[in-house]
């Protein structure tokens, strides 16, 4: 199981170094506006063929995500926001709820270096107490929204693979109809936006002799409208001082050392590839810390179907005493309706003590809210 999805990972990732034509994380956008409300439950139910009640299994687990970044020459935040409940008639009920939110001012508009303020706040069934700190820094690095880029490039890829056009389309009219995308508010209506990116289209001289026809313009709207679909790249790092006002071991007013980075990356609209992580802990950090590592990969396969990958890694450190948890999943969603997905996921997870990996095989339906 564990070797199938290594090799899985490893063929998309060969596959989306292959046929660049068009550099994303260049494209450069004044605003970066992304948000992600998600909503999954699961459910399973499993009846002892023995008759044996005890083993008889009913769970459910409840998920929600929620994710914001903001971004501008001047100022930026973040605000992120997970919950998850698991109920079942076999154990008790468990939950854990996790937000963090950063705002960030820069020193100047044209450069990347900012101070920040942020909180966290941690919850959970095997929490003494809420979690919960505040904490202050200085970081550089910027993010920015290449989605218009990528749309530009998916129209230019639909269109050329229908012939109506003879070969794609200059980098530099890619880049003028990513934009116009992106600045699609400021456009009386969509048509007007429409008319703007058929010109440039038609204007590039590669249009077939009878021009785009009304299934050219509805697959292009439908690309420039897609809500569920966004990429972005960039870097960040910041270190700083936290103090933890209530600490899920009972401690208070603990002084913290806290740190994160993340970084984006993409290379074509198929692709998204992200690595976060985070540390914090008291004056003996070498002592007492928390580490956390998230890669993600996502793999756009078609337009209703999607391939990610992700690997996660915790440490806490008691008494220089570490405690790795460490966490593989692997997510096959299909897409019917733009709002709506199914999910089949299988993950494995290492705790301490396990003799081996815990393996799970989920199918959930999903929900996006924004």
């Amino acid at each position: 199981m564990r070797r199938w999805f290594f090799l899985s990972l490893a063929l998309l990732v060969g596959a989306s170094l292959v046929g660049l034509a068009v550099p994303l994380c260049e494209y450069q956008s004044p605003l970066t506006d992304l948000s992600s409300l998600v909503l999954s439950f699961a459910y399973q139910y499993h009846n002892d063929p023995y008759g044996l009640e005890d083993f008889d299994l009913s769970d459910g687990l409840l998920r929600t995500e929620y994710v914001r970044l903001y971004d501008t020459p001047e100022f930026g935040f973040d605000v992120s926001f997970e919950n998850e409940i698991l109920i079942s008639t076999v154990n008790t009920s468990e939950f854990s709820t996790v937000a963090d939110g950063n705002y960030k001012r820069y020193f100047s508009s044209e450069d990347a270096y900012f101070a920040y303020a942020g909180a966290s706040a941690r919850s959970s069934s095997s929490f003494e107490t809420i979690g919960l700190s505040f904490n202050a820094g200085l970081g550089y690095g910027r993010f920015t929204d290449v989605t218009p880029l990528a749309k530009a490039v998916r129209i230019d890829s639909y269109l050329v693979r229908r012939g109506s056009l003879t070969a794609h389309l200059h980098a530099v009219d890619q880049q003028i109809i990513a934009r116009e995308i992106g600045s699609a508010a400021s456009y009386e209506s969509l048509a007007d936006l429409l008319a703007v990116v058929q010109d440039i289209i038609e204007g590039s001289g590669l249009v077939r002799s009878s021009g785009l026809d009304a299934l050219d313009i509805s697959e292009i709207t439908r690309f420039i409208q897609e809500k569920g679909f966004s990429r972005y790249c960039g870097w960040d790092l910041k270190f700083g001082l936290g103090v933890a006002i209530l600490d899920p071991s009972g401690a208070v007013d603990d002084l913290l050392i806290t740190g994160a980075f993340n970084y984006a990356f993409t290379t074509t609209p198929q692709v998204q590839f992200l690595v976060q992580g985070s540390f914090s802990g008291p004056a003996d950090l070498l002592e007492t810390n928390r580490i956390d590592v998230t890669v993600g990969y996502d793999f756009l396969i078609a337009d209703f179907l999607n391939l990610s990958a992700a690997y996660d890694f915790s440490r806490e450190t008691w008494a220089s005493a570490p405690t790795d948890i460490h966490s593989l999943t692997l997510d096959l969603q299909l897409t019917p309706v733009d709002t709506a997905a199914v999910v089949l996921g299988i993950s494995l997870e290492h705790r301490p003590y396990y003799t081996e990996w815990n393996i799970d095989v989920q199918l959930s339906i999903q929900m996006d809210l924004l």
